[in-house]
């Protein structure tokens, strides 16, 4: 996940985009780091299946591995659609919440999680995503104190014309 947002941030500061530079890196940071300290506080235990494919240590409440794909492949999303159309935007959109889908879920699966687990870990990433969606499309307020910049020969910096 980690290459996805620098890679993703990366994309963003070559066009000098830089607040969605600074979102695609520091939400999924903060997803991750902030489930680390839910599942310390919560403190619940993974399931105990004989079936279990495979094992994994620390708590289980909220899946980091939900939280951690859905923010980055959807966050990485977002930033690809920058550079296509409408219509491949979505398709890239869809495609990413499937892998998100698909990866989360594999924890059930995969008898490391329970399924509320997972559920909560896309649920939070949710709310980081919403954080993020803010972020990416506040308006810059005006600043009247600064002056325009490449505009000094505009016939809009010059105000209007009188006959």
């Amino acid at each position: 996940m980690t290459l996805l947002a620098v890679g993703s941030a990366l994309l963003a500061a070559v066009r000098r985009h830089f607040v969605p530079a600074v979102v695609f890196v520091a939400i999924p940071y903060a997803a991750t780091v902030s489930c680390t300290l839910i599942k310390d506080w919560v403190a619940r235990e993974r399931p105990q299946f004989a079936c279990a494919s495979v094992d994994a240590s620390g708590f289980s409440f909220p899946s980091g591995h939900a939280v951690g794909v859905t923010t980055g492949f959807l966050l990485a999303a977002v930033s690809v659609t920058a550079f296509v159309g409408h219509r491949h935007s979505t398709a890239i959109l869809l495609l990413a919440m499937s892998l998100a889908e698909l990866v989360s879920w594999s924890r059930v699966l995969l008898g490391v999680h329970h399924a509320v687990d997972v559920l909560a870990g896309q649920l939070f990433s949710g709310g980081w995503l919403a954080l993020a969606a803010l972020l990416l499309t506040r308006r810059r307020t005006p600043r009247p104190w600064l002056p325009p910049l490449g505009n000094e020969g505009s016939a809009r910096a010059r105000g209007p014309s009188v006959p």
